[in-house]
């Protein structure tokens, strides 16, 4: 009778034990609610099965819940991951990133990103307020209305730089280095943007005759119609070649990438999307009509994922010479998942290879002419000399139209069949 009603005691013991652990996690859980932490619980009992399933790398379900257990909320969770493509988008960026993608936005008109951990200015866009307050290319955002950018992530920062058009916002600029060195409060009246995703115009060179020149800024819904639209301009103005422009270009919606790609390389594949390893699916460009004279395509450091796609099947299948500087070296795919509270996650879910089967990130395209730099002009790029890079371009176009000036006219040379001779010749 002594040994049950001890066993009993010890099971009261253990019980009211268990009862205030449980009253310690739940004053813990609540305590750590008022300092902001868990509040999104709720959406991360859906974040965590949905990147254990469907991230490029396998992620275990223990790590994910202990990031979210330190960090107290899914941002930072995913932040863990070390992947910058990966992040959560708040309702605001959300929205923002999709106005980005329908071409037309409300903001002060640059394409931005980080370099060296500094929120750089990647290229001004045209009749914007930021080209009109002379804006370039490497200029370093410091603050954004006097809130520091250090730490800032990428899509917090635009987010705050963007706003209905009319309304003010304050860039706090850094531009140069050492003695060179300008700092400059910069106010800009916000406009909405509306992004032309491709631009186009024809040229007379002395030599090749009438050229088509051809920038692609980005791949939104509009870029392939709008591409379309551009090379039957070209063709009804005549001309002998062509040089696409992808420098600066960041990419965008894989399928606008896929279907622009269509246009040159007709129901070929485009590109080769890979999960954990294996090859999964394979985009092909759809039927139509395809380019068929001389193509130079100019490339750089800044041509990232859509760009690198598309520049990688025409390089692959020999369509057209690449001139300029290695890529950017972006080879994986992003979905962008809605969730219940009107965010979304924006989710590494696979990689990609080119048309040819080349893995590319991290290490991105080799051009098939690089312009000849020498150290000193190398090292000022580096540093994000806004002078260096302007050389370097010019470099790069002048070459490219070398390089296209040279293939449009072998093109015109008389050819013969190999081995074919004819039988009479006039004399």
């Amino acid at each position: 009778m002594e040994e049950i009603g001890g066993t009993g005691n010890r099971s009261q013991v253990i019980r009211r034990i268990g009862i205030f652990l449980i009253f310690l996690m739940v004053l813990g859980l609540a305590r750590a609610v008022a300092r902001g932490k868990y509040r999104d619980i709720g959406l991360a009992l859906y974040v965590i099965p949905v990147v254990h399933y469907y991230y490029v790398e396998p992620v275990p379900f223990s790590r994910l819940i202990a990031d979210y257990i330190r960090s107290g909320n899914i941002r930072e969770m995913l932040g863990s991951l070390g992947d910058p493509y990966t992040r959560y988008l708040n309702k605001d960026e959300y929205k923002q990133l999709l106005t980005q993608t329908e071409g037309t936005y409300g903001g002060v008109g640059f394409y931005t990103y980080f370099k060296d951990d500094q929120l750089t200015i990647m290229r001004p866009i045209k009749n914007t307020p930021a080209e009109a307050a002379g804006l370039r290319a490497g200029d370093r955002i410091l603050a954004i209305d006097g809130e520091s950018t250090t730490g800032m992530a990428l899509d917090v920062a635009v987010a705050k730089i963007q706003g209905p058009p009319g309304t003010k916002v304050t860039l706090t600029i850094e531009r140069g280095e050492g003695e060179g060195r300008q700092v400059e409060a910069v106010e800009l009246i916000r406009a909405l943007i509306a992004i032309s995703s491709v631009e186009w115009q024809v040229e007379e060179d002395p030599a090749a005759g009438r050229i088509g020149l051809v920038e692609i800024l980005q791949f939104s819904e509009k870029t392939p119609e709008d591409l379309r639209r551009a090379l039957d301009f070209l063709t009804g103005e005549g001309v002998s070649g062509m040089i696409l422009d992808l420098r600066y270009n960041p990419g965008g919606l894989l399928t606008a990438a896929v279907e622009t790609a269509g246009c040159f390389t007709g129901e070929k594949p485009v590109v080769h999307v890979t999960q954990r390893g294996e090859r999964v699916k394979t985009y092909s460009g759809s039927s139509g009509k395809e380019w068929e004279l001389p193509l130079v395509v100019m490339v750089n450091e800044w041509s990232a994922s859509g760009a690198e796609i598309l520049a990688g099947a025409l390089k692959d299948y020999e369509i057209g010479t690449l001139v300029g500087r290695t890529t950017f070296g972006k080879g994986v795919v992003q979905d962008i998942i809605p969730l219940a509270n009107g965010g979304a996650i924006s989710l590494t879910v696979a990689g990609y290879l080119t048309a040819g089967g080349h893995h590319i990130h991290g290490k991105g395209i080799n051009p098939d002419i690089t312009p000849e730099i020498d150290e000193t002009l190398e090292k000022a790029v580096e540093e994000g000399k806004i002078e260096a890079l302007e050389e370097v371009d010019g470099r790069t176009e002048e070459k490219a139209r070398e390089v296209l000036r040279a293939k449009i006219l072998r093109t015109r040379r008389p050819e013969r069949t190999a081995g074919w001779r004819p039988e009479r010749v006039a004399a």
